[in-house]
């Protein structure tokens, strides 16, 4: 007799805001939702419109919970939450203006709303 295997695949929604714009006419794009394999990579995509290069952020808002900062540039790897260190990087293109965030090893206690700002907003 044969053993089966059974496979067991989680999958993590990482859900995103969509376009905010400042009265200066800065604007950040992002998709709106992500279906992610557990134990897979991601890239959730942030593009933006300034004329300078901003200072860029993302937070992590989980549920009924304020947002927290979670990655910005220069940031020090020990301020990253602990969940989190190890496993997050950005890919920042200035030409294009894309603030993209990565996720190795994605988790199911990510599932959060991930979003992307210009400046700091909390």
């Amino acid at each position: 007799m044969e053993n089966a295997m059974m496979h067991r695949v989680l999958y993590t929604a990482l859900l995103l805001c969509v376009s905010t714009e400042t009265s200066q006419g800065q604007t950040v794009n992002q998709s709106s939702v992500l279906i992610v394999k557990e134990e897979g990579n991601t890239s959730i995509p942030c593009s933006y419109k300034d004329a300078t290069v901003p200072k860029l952020f993302w937070y992590i808002q989980n549920h009924n919970q304020a947002p927290q900062i979670l990655y910005y540039e220069h940031m020090d790897a020990t301020s990253v939450p602990a969940s989190f260190r190890n496993r997050i990087s950005v890919k920042h293109d200035k030409d294009k203006k894309t603030f993209d965030l990565q996720i190795t090893r994605v988790l199911l206690s990510d599932s959060s709303m991930f979003l992307c700002a210009l400046n700091p907003t909390v």
